[in-house]
């Protein structure tokens, strides 16, 4: 590891097991860092987050009182904590496979099996320094970029560890509002998602129901699917920038419950209409269209030229 200051770096360090914890702290403390939080429980962990907001989180994934890996994906969803993208490092007892992917899915930077050594330690808190990964949002998750996620776009998320650690005074106010810009991007990514989920749904949906004429199990998952993107569009787009995209979802969510609850023979107009009203949810989230009334005039102007085909 290169020379570092932590001398200002709040690392909270939380595991039940008496051994891990002065383990770490020692290895901490010999390197450098001097506020370190002690605990030995979720409860702990809440409770410190609840009012501060530490550069760094190493954390064991098994508290007696509760479920870390659930409360990190809390973090990264904006629901715990003052700060989504805080470091964490998760300690593992037994990382078998399931658990160490179950950790990853949280959101989670880094992995740890015990016991822990000074250079695998050392070595995480230097990528998360220097190489820290960009943030993404892909389906119902929030955080890191994983393998997969390779080729989504990302967000350089704020990161006071490496700013604490090359010297740099990092005021409450810069934190916040270097937050507040992160999360905005965030938002942005997590509607670029809800158009791409469209998209798919319709790509697979179309050429399905144009074969089938009917509403057939496989037909059915994917329009309660689609069902799932669009509904709450009001409540999950009021206040955006996003909110003229509003009666565009609403419009595809009616398409959409229109045909599942067809009992007989489609009506080929309401098929007609889910392609041209995906194509406006993704022109809407990419700012071809940028106003409610350019959505409304759009949307009648799509179901003129439906039903005129029919």
């Amino acid at each position: 590891m290169s020379v570092r200051d932590f001398s200002d770096a709040d690392i909270l360090l939380a595991d039940n097991d008496l051994n891990t914890r002065q383990s770490v702290k020692n290895i901490l403390h010999n390197h450098g860092f001097r506020e370190l939080r002690l605990g030995t429980n979720l409860e702990f962990v809440k409770s410190v987050l609840d009012k501060f907001m530490p550069d760094l989180l190493i954390c064991s994934s098994d508290f007696p009182d509760g479920d870390f890996v659930g409360y990190v994906r809390m973090i990264r969803q904006g629901k715990a904590g003052h700060n989504p993208f805080v470091p964490v490092i998760t300690l593992v007892e037994e990382p078998t496979p399931e658990l160490v992917g179950r950790i990853l899915e949280s959101g989670t930077d880094a992995v740890i099996a015990k016991p822990i050594s000074t250079a695998q330690l050392l070595g995480r808190i230097e990528d998360l320094i220097t190489d820290r990964k960009k943030f993404v949002v892909a389906d119902d998750y929030v955080g890191p970029a994983r393998r997969k996620d390779q080729a989504i776009r990302g967000v350089d998320a704020p990161n006071t560890l490496s700013a604490k650690a090359s010297g740099k005074k990092v005021s409450f106010t810069e934190i916040q509002a270097a937050i507040k810009v992160a999360k905005g991007e965030m938002t942005t990514l997590r509607f670029d998602v809800v158009g791409n989920q469209i998209a798919a749904h319709v790509t697979n949906l179309v050429p399905m129901l144009e074969r089938a004429g009917k509403v057939d199990p496989p037909i059915r998952e994917e329009l309660i699917g689609l069902l799932d993107v669009t509904d709450g569009a009001q409540e999950k787009l009021a206040g955006t920038k996003y909110e003229h995209a509003i009666e565009m979802c609403e419009s595809i969510a009616s398409v959409a419950s229109s045909i599942l609850a067809t009992r007989g023979m489609l009506d080929t107009k309401e098929v007609k209409l889910l392609k041209p009203l995906s194509q406006g949810v993704q022109a809407c989230f990419s700012g071809a269209i940028t106003t409610p009334e350019q959505v409304h005039a759009i949307v009648v102007q799509i179901r003129s030229r439906a039903s005129a085909q029919q």
